[in-house]
Order: C-alpha cells, then structure tokens, then sequence
C-alpha cells in the first residue's frame, strides 16, 4: 500500500471522479434556457437531472464488478468511449424527450470514472491513509462543482446550452488520450468468478447485511441528496424568481462549494485525531446546522437567506464524506469495486429520490425546499449512530 500520493495521480483520479459532478453541474445554468427553448414545464427539465442520477447510481452496480473481474483500467476505457459517444447525443438533443434519454445514457456511463477512481484509491491506500487520500480527493474536487456552474453560465449566456455538452464530449476524449498512456492497472487481484451472477447477488446481499456499511454509505447518501436537492431548485429559485443571469448564477456557486471544500479540508486535519467516526458526526452536526438555519430563513427569498445556511450545510458535507467514503470501503478489499458501486449507487440514487420529491413541492420559494433538506439530515444522524454503533465487521 502507498503512503503518498503523487500529483499527477492524484489529478488523473480527481479528473475520473468528477465527471459524475461535472456532467451534472456543467449545464445547470442552462436549465431555465432549455425550458424555454422546448416549451415545457420545469419538472420536465428538472427530469433530466434526475434520469442523470438514476443512470448514473444503477451502472455503478455493472462497472463497479466489471473492474473487479476485468481490471480498472480497460472497464475505464470502454466507459469513457460511450460516455463521449452519450455527451454528443445530448448536444444535438431535438426535443426534451431525446434530452431525456441522452442524460439517462449519458449518467449510465459516467459513472465509470468516480467508480473506477474509488476502487483505484481504495487498492493503493488502505487504514488512515485511505482516509487522507480521500479528503484530498474531497478538497481538489471542490474546484469543480464551483469552477462548472460558471462556466456553464458564461456558456449558456455566450454560446447555448449545447456547447456544454460538446466540451463534455472533448474533455471525454482528452481523459481517454490520458489514461492510455499515463494510467496503471491497480487491480493485482482480478477475480474471475467477479461477475458471476449467484456470487455477485451474494456479495451485494453481504454487503446490504452489514450495518456499518450500510451506516456509512447511506450517512454518505443522505448528505449528498440534501445538496443535490438544492441543486435542483437552485436555478429555478434564483434565475427564475429573483431574477439573476445564467452567469452570475454560475458565480454564486462559490459559496457553496467553498463550504465544501472547507468541510473536506478539515476532514483531512481531523480524521488523523479523531478518527472517522467523530468527524462524521461533527459533520451531521453541520448538516442539521444548516438545514435548520435555512428553514428559520425561509420565510423570504433572497440571495443570502438560502446561499448561506447551504453553505453551512456544506461544510458538513465536506466533513462527512471523506470519512465515511473510506471506512466504508475499508473491510472490504477484496471486494473494493463492488462495494465502491454499492457506495456510489446509494449516493445518487438519494440523490435523485430527493430530486423527484422536491420537483412537484416548487413553489417559488426555499421552505418546502428546507424541510426536505433539514428531513435528510436528521435520518443521516440517526441512521449513522445506530447502525455504526458497533464498529467494522470482524475481518
């Protein structure tokens, strides 16, 4: 197991990763656009959103085997092929439903980078290490989610929604060039009998039957769909009732994202004196924090009464992926692509649950918004400190 981690690896991982949060952030400033340019309602948009993160959860449960029995490094190829193909189907999407089916295609096979890149980590770290590595990971991801809105506004107000899709496209292209060349297989254990169906129903029915996984990966899922759901209404709230450009709406993405970063930063400061567990609650503490704070603020709609609980609320995100991510995986190493596509797929997939309940509760303003996210964050707490209370499985 390694000790450090090299920058250029380090880049590399943190590209693969983030293609599930690029593909998603990239063209969310144009979500009022391409309502406007098919005539349909926002719950329409806001599907194709939420198709993205139910591909993108299901297909975890495909690569993440695949990679166990194949390699990491030829699944990653082939993921990366069709997700370039997918992006250029949604560029030249006719109407809402083909935009629809291209997103539901496009997430299927994004996913193959951040499953890929977990297990990549996960073979080559291992204990607090891994934990390190993954609130690095967490840290220089936060680039991404703030650096894609903005760039996506200054898109959507300069070119058009399209252009997103074809940079996804490009950017597909240039990883693929990358991982030819610059990428290591890691996977030094290859299981044969990986995609075996009885075996693989086992695995996933073990893995389901483990309370300190489960408590790890659904705290883990549960902070991300308290943010996805904002995600969601956020350009509707703030481009389409207050008012603002596509672009500025990519600016104010900072906010957020800085909470994020900061939450992940400190994750990686404390987990080494803490240990996980502490700073995942010390995080669920900042989750109900901002929450509350938004739902005590709803009563208006403004800029700062929702952009700042949400960034509180992300602090705790920061906090507690890190930990969980990496002591969820921890028992499991030699299951470490499976249990990562377990991990991933309950992370989008309460991702898009909160997405579908919060698009018919719109209304134009942050409360009902609120009390779904302040929802979330109680069930994360509670759900963590009873199926965690007894530690890791015996190894």
């Amino acid at each position: 197991m390694a000790t450090r981690i090299a920058p250029g690896f380090l880049a590399l991982i943190t590209a693969l990763v983030a293609m599930g949060v690029a593909s998603m952030a990239l063209y969310v400033p144009s979500l009022p656009a391409i309502q406007a340019e098919f005539a349909v309602a926002p719950s329409e948009t806001q599907l194709t959103l939420t198709l993205f993160f139910l591909g993108f959860s299901g297909a975890q449960l495909l690569f993440g085997p695949l990679s166990d029995r194949y390699g990491r490094k030829p699944v990653l190829m082939v993921g990366l092929v069709l997700y370039a193909i997918a992006s250029l189907a949604c560029a030249f999407a006719w109407g809402i439903e083909a935009l629809q089916t291209g997103r539901f295609l496009q997430g299927f096979v994004a996913c193959v980078g951040p499953v890929v890149g977990r297990a990549v980590v996960r073979d080559m770290f291992d204990g607090p290490s891994a934990a390190g590595a993954f609130a690095i990971l967490g840290t220089a991801l936060a680039v991404v989610p703030a650096l894609a809105p903005m760039l996506g506004g200054l898109i959507q107000t300069h070119i058009g929604w399209r252009a997103s899709f074809v940079l996804l496209t490009v950017l597909a292209i240039g990883l693929l060039t990358i991982c030819v060349f610059r990428l290591k297989e890691t996977n030094e254990t290859r299981n044969p009998e990986a995609l075996r169906p009885g075996r693989l129903l086992g695995i996933y029915a073990h893995l389901l039957r483990t309370p300190f996984f489960m408590g790890q990966v659904l705290v883990s899922g549960l902070a991300f769909a308290g943010f996805f759901a904002y995600f969601t209404e956020a350009p509707f709230l703030f481009i389409g009732e207050l008012g603002i450009g596509a672009d500025t709406f990519g600016y104010l993405m900072i906010f957020t994202v800085s909470g994020y970063a900061t939450g992940s930063f400190l994750a990686g400061r404390l987990v080494p004196r803490w240990g996980p567990r502490k700073v995942v609650l010390f995080g669920c503490g900042f989750l109900l924090a901002g929450s509350g704070l938004l739902l005590a603020l709803s009563g208006e709609l403004s800029l700062v009464r929702v952009i700042a609980p949400m960034s509180v609320y992300t602090i705790g995100f920061g906090m507690v992926i890190p930990g969980s991510m990496a002591e969820a995986l921890r028992p499991f190493p030699r299951v470490a692509g499976s249990a990562s596509a377990v991990l991933g797929f309950f992370q989008f997939f309460c991702a898009a649950s909160t997405s579908l309940i919060v698009q018919p509760l719109y209304d134009g303003t942050a409360r009902l918004l609120s009390v779904v996210i302040l929802l979330v964050a109680i069930s994360a707490l509670c759900q963590f400190l009873f199926l965690t209370r007894n530690g890791p499985p015996k190894t």
